[in-house]
């Protein structure tokens, strides 16, 4: 009887301690109806969108509060959009990027999903992004290889500056 009553109290005690983890995780994690939380592994959380359940990347080298990313650039990294009814919750935000679309930003961090990427796949991770600022666009495409006109790349070439950045799967 008593090996029975010290198993089930260190079963009890094993089980608190990991949903007080899970709670932990879970009371620290208001998030957008854009998007969900998944449990990848153990005590492993991602943000994912909902509801295609793509992973979730913020730059690093991006600077808070302002995404560098144009229109352009967003074919490739997409953002995640907010509505204008949508409310700041947690640590989520929400920022206006210069084409006037509101974009969902975690912790001041604009928030994007990667054109390649499926669920459970994160292929976007580390990859490096070089974000030209221009009026245009036209730095940036010719950085990924698009040709331009000669007038056109070389004015842009001379008036753009470079901001590079590497992405990172969100995590809380």
């Amino acid at each position: 009887m008593r090996k029975l009553c010290v198993s089930l109290g260190a079963a009890f005690i094993l089980c608190s301690q990991s949903a007080g983890a899970t709670d932990s995780v879970m009371q620290n994690a208001a998030y957008p109806g854009a998007v969900a939380l998944s449990n990848v592994t153990g005590d492993t959380w991602v943000y994912k969108s909902f509801p295609q359940l793509l992973p979730l990347y913020v730059f690093k080298g991006e600077p808070a509060g302002r995404s560098l990313c144009d229109r352009s650039c967003t074919a490739v990294w997409p953002i995640v959009a907010a509505d204008t009814k949508d409310k700041p919750l947690g640590s989520w935000t929400i920022v206006k990027r210069n084409d006037g679309r509101l974009q969902w930003a975690y912790k001041n961090r604009p928030v994007y999903t990667y054109f390649e990427d499926r669920p459970n796949e994160p292929r976007g991770t580390g990859k490096n992004m070089d974000w030209y600022l221009d009026e245009r666009g036209y730095a940036y495409l010719a950085s990924v290889g698009v040709k331009l006109s000669p007038p056109v790349a070389d004015a842009q070439a001379a008036t753009a500056s470079k901001i590079q950045a590497t992405a990172e799967l969100l995590q809380p």
